[in-house]
């Protein structure tokens, strides 16, 4: 008969093959690997939850309390028996990863243990399917009295696993055929030895995510002496402290993966300690509802598993407010024996269920699967509870009256008021009980009701906590997706220059230019454009001026010119510098004021001015000469060794302005730099731009004073809700209007003619 299986499997391993083979070629089901799948899953949930009627997979196997050295009263031998621990840990986990790679597709380090884990597992089941039931399962049932009901279910797991196993096989198979047909074994970079240590590790990891409550028993034996986790002690307080060594660690591997890597990662551990943790549950569960898994921190383990498959967000959100925090009090204070094994299979349990209901959805929200909640959210989720705690206090009360034992999240006994000292215990106390059809419900109004408001008044503040890790993860995880993006830029840069050094221009014949191409910025996830397709080129001796209404895009501009904000799409180049692929050579060659300046107030002029200086590496010889010609220019002689917190604004201004240009640069950039200006403040500041300009280089500004830009510049460019309307000369606007009358038109605005303002006249030359 056993050879008949074998057969069975081998006809099916093939099969399967074929199967993937034909789809292959012919792409005729789209979704054939995920029918697959689904078919897989199934025959699992059967043989695993169903076949053996009132029991349990750990009673069926009988792993929870026995172990190695109890294998020879049992009639095997301890190295079979190693083989065959092996062999069922590796049927869970070959499932797992099977049923998840056929939805997630290729993925290297999942498919190497594909490869090379799947034929031992595969082999190992179909060889010891046997003695896992003949032997550990056959004594357990026996002394149940169900002889005869396990030998009828026998062929049937045997054909069930075996048809498994052909499944299995037939995965591995067709990942080494897809690898060979693509070329993959002929190149040797696959098999560095980085790539092994890393599949290693994922390998360990993956095995670890599906390792069975009762290995560690079943394994090790229970350990000798006194070393127990409770109240706190050292040992307790290795594993409180492993609820956060855990999950960071989990964080910092994952977090510069790509979405797909870390959404299978979250799926598989969650999936895979679901499973482990259901050893408990028979399909006979379902049809008793007193076994049901109410505790709260019970039921996260089957609720992030099908929020992250299903990407159910409201769902998601009541767990992350409310079995984050139970997780935390439950793994305080645990509710096992205070004599409880290390490596028994309950405390094991225990671990894993609240390990997994504490850092799941942190790690979730931290990995960016689901977003930040916010207060609606909150409320939302304080709904839910306020539906599951009324179901769970009428189904203590029912139980506990039907002589069932029932105290779901511990608010039908003493086992939190205890902790909490005398005053709690006599609130306990306080019942109030009715009696309906002869059964009587007993409850504990005040209490209940103290515990209900205190849980929901914690988890508010502990909600705060959360976010200010978040925060953290938050700001960590742009700063390493700006590094990431810095070394690709470099790389790129490196690979144009063709051999040049990075400091050399990437269009070496650009000379003194600035160049827009199709520039484009957005923030953040916004799908609208603050600046959308700007393109523009800005040549040496010109002033170049910028209009348009606040809000337009000018500063945008201006910002992601001097590198303060990253390009989205698009290129900017100063001086054949690539600001994103050589952004310091690129701010080499930029002075730029800012509309609002931030100075080191403590610092003299001279000293600020000298520091910006430093960053440039300007000699002294050039500095002197520079800060002296511009000291004069801006009248500053008797405030330049003054500490800048005793300069008005326009001073303080006048040193930046200075700062900025103490490095001689080509392309200088202000962004309204007249604004709250006295008359001869702006008349130097014009002075020292048309200065600037006439040595060749390029000056570029921001203004709302439109005759000042009239009479100072060559070129204006007008800019309208993020889209540049217009680039001309002086020359071609005044031939057909005034600018002031031309910039209204062009930004869908109407002026009545007026004559133009004297005064301003006088400031504008």
């Amino acid at each position: 008969m056993k050879f008949l299986f074998y057969f069975l499997s081998f006809a099916l391993t093939l099969g399967y093959l074929l199967l993937f083979e034909y789809n292959a070629k012919l792409k005729k089901f789209k979704y054939a690997k995920q029918i697959f799948a689904g078919v897989l899953i199934a025959l699992f949930i059967v043989r695993y939850f169903c076949l053996y009627r009132d029991f349990s997979i750990k009673n069926v196997y009988g792993m929870h309390f026995n172990d190695i050295d109890m294998l020879p009263y049992l009639g095997i031998d301890k190295f079979s028996s190693i083989l065959l621990l092996i062999a069922d840990f590796l049927s869970l986990t070959m499932f797992v990863t099977a049923s998840m790679s056929l939805f997630f597709g290729k993925m290297r380090y999942v498919d190497a243990f594909i490869k090379y884990v799947f034929p031992i597992g595969s082999v190992l089941c179909l060889i010891f399917v046997e003695k896992i039931h003949d032997v550990l399962a056959v004594h357990i049932l026996v002394a149940n009295g169900a002889y005869e009901d396990y030998f009828d279910s026998r062929f049937l797991y045997m054909a069930m696993l075996m048809t498994e196993c052909g499944a299995y096989l037939a995965v591995s198979v067709n990942k080494w055929r897809e690898q060979i047909a693509e070329g993959y074994y002929k190149d040797k970079r696959n098999f560095a030895v980085k790539h092994f240590l890393i599949g290693i590790a994922v390998g360990l990891c993956m095995l670890a995510a599906t390792m069975p409550a009762y290995f560690l028993q079943f394994t090790f034996g229970k350990l000798p002496g006194t070393t127990y986790a409770y109240d706190l002690n050292p040992t307790h307080r290795i594993f409180v402290y492993l609820m956060f060594v855990i999950p960071l660690s989990m964080y910092f591997i994952l977090r510069n993966r790509d979405e797909k890597v870390i959404r299978f990662a979250l799926i598989y551990l969650s999936v895979g300690t679901m499973i482990t943790f259901s050893a408990d549950y028979s399909y006979k569960t379902l049809t008793d509802i007193s076994t049901w898994p109410f505790h709260l921190c019970n039921t996260a383990m089957y609720v992030v598993p099908i929020c992250l498959i299903f990407k159910w967000k409201k769902l998601f959100y009541f767990t992350y407010f409310l079995n984050v925090f139970g997780a935390i009090l439950a793994m305080l204070m645990p509710n096992y024996s205070e004599t409880q094994n290390l490596l028994s299979y309950g405390f094991v349990r225990f671990w894993i269920n609240h390990w997994c209901a504490f850092f799941f959805p942190l790690l979730i929200v931290a990995l960016g699967q689901f977003t930040r909640p916010n207060i609606k959210l909150f409320g939302a989720s304080m709904l839910w509870f306020f539906v599951y705690y009324v179901l769970v206090l009428f189904l203590n009360v029912y139980f506990t009256a039907l002589g069932k034992e029932s105290d779901y999240f511990f608010i039908n006994s003493t086992f939190i008021a205890d902790k909490l000292g005398s005053w709690a215990k006599q609130l306990f106390n306080l019942s109030a009980s009715f009696t309906i059809g002869g059964i009587e419900f007993v409850f504990h109004p005040l209490y209940q009701l103290l515990y209900y408001v205190s849980y929901i008044i914690l988890g508010f503040g502990m909600w705060f906590v959360y976010e200010l890790f978040f925060s953290i993860s938050a700001e960590h995880r742009e700063l390493q997706g700006k590094l990431k993006k810095i070394r690709l830029d470099k790389y790129a840069a490196l690979s144009k220059l063709n051999g040049r050094s990075i400091e050399e221009p990437m269009d070496p014949n650009s000379g003194t230019t600035l160049v827009l191409n199709n520039f484009s910025k957005r923030y953040g996830t916004n799908k609208y454009y603050s600046v959308h397709d700007v393109s523009l080129t800005v040549y040496g001796g010109e002033i170049f001026g910028f209009l348009g209404p606040n809000g337009a895009g000018k500063s945008t501009i201006i910002k992601s010119i001097v590198g303060i904000q990253p390009i989205t799409e698009g290129s900017i180049s100063v001086c054949g510098y690539d600001c994103a692929m050589q952004p310091v050579m690129s701010k080499r060659q930029i002075g730029y004021v800012p509309d609002h300046y931030a100075l080191y107030e403590k610092l003299t002029g001279r000293e600020y001015i000298n520091y910006i200086a430093d960053i440039f590496e300007v000699s002294k010889e050039d500095r002197d000469a520079r800060i002296s010609e511009y000291v004069r220019l801006f009248e500053l002689e008797e405030s330049i060794d003054s500490q800048i917190k005793t300069y008005s604004h326009g001073m303080k201004q006048k040193i930046t302005i200075i700062s900025a240009l103490v490095h001689n640069p080509k392309i200088w950039i202000l962004d309204e730099p007249l604004t709250g200006l006295d008359p001869t403040s702006i008349f130097q500041v014009k002075e020292c731009m048309r200065r600037h300009a006439a040595e060749g280089n390029i000056v570029f500004f921001s203004s709302h004073l439109i005759d000042v830009v009239e009479k100072l510049c060559d070129r204006i460019g007008i800019i309208r809700k993020g889209e540049l309307q217009c680039v001309k000369t002086l020359e071609e606007i005044e031939s057909q209007s005034s600018l002031e009358q031309f910039y209204m038109k062009t930004i869908g605005e109407t002026v009545a003619e007026k004559p133009v303002d004297q005064s301003m006249k006088v400031f504008a030359k």
